[in-house]
């Protein structure tokens, strides 16, 4: 069964466009678009086994409701995992790794760990798809809307969308940091982009934001 209530995402769409349908192992870190990215991944790659993870207790509930009534689901496993943690998993076990707006979570610490966990379980050749929020997102370009920037972990708490109604916490990345964060854990950099994409605001996907974001999209292999 489909499900139109899904919204599209151009990140998740260019990330589709990588796989190979033969695939056999795959790892979504943040459980994407609401379970949706891990959806459409199954379905371009049918002899896969997709494992989506996430630290959102209410967000996994969320995506386990609205998995049940795809036939994909039985080749979806979701669970509680913390990325900046050692994973389960040996070593070479992923052939590709999707890593979606969940790095910039992460301060600067955490995503050398991550880094490095996501490099020992990608396959030889595999390939990591990440994309993460720019330093030059627009919800920066307002001082008033920034309640504080804290340098060791390159953390900024803001005010969201400039209504002072929801704090949030991220690490906003440059491209070349984000570049030079993969290569000083030994990964090979195919491409590295940016470009401006509505996200939404809520895990449920019903409020988008108000202008289009600023993201970074960068393919790695090992």
């Amino acid at each position: 069964m489909r499900d139109n209530t899904f919204k599209s995402s151009r990140s998740e769409k260019r990330a589709l466009r990588l796989l190979d349908k033969n695939v056999e192992k795959i790892l979504s870190i943040g459980i994407s678009t609401g379970g949706s990215a891990e959806v459409n991944i199954a379905r371009k790659c049918p002899k896969a086994e997709v494992v989506a993870t996430t630290i959102d207790e209410k967000g996994l509930e969320f995506t386990n409701e609205k998995l049940k009534q795809f036939e994909e689901t039985k080749r979806i496993v979701t669970k509680i995992e913390d990325v900046s943690k050692k994973m389960p998993y040996a070593d070479n076990t992923f052939d590709f790794i999707y890593a979606r707006l969940v790095l910039h979570y992460l301060d600067k610490q955490q995503i050398e760990d991550a880094l490095a966990e996501i490099y020992r379980v990608l396959k030889p050749s595999g390939k990591f798809f990440v994309v993460a929020r720019n330093n030059r997102e627009w919800e920066l370009t307002k001082p008033e809307f920034i309640i504080s920037y804290d340098e060791k972990t390159n953390i900024t708490t803001y005010w969201e969308q400039w209504e002072k109604k929801i704090i949030r916490k991220r690490q906003f990345l440059s491209e070349e940091q984000l570049q030079d964060a993969l290569i000083r854990h030994n990964f090979k950099i195919q491409s590295c982009k940016s470009y401006r994409e509505y996200l939404y605001t809520d895990y449920e996907r019903t409020i988008k934001s108000n202008k289009p974001n600023f993201l970074t999209e960068l393919v790695a292999t090992k």
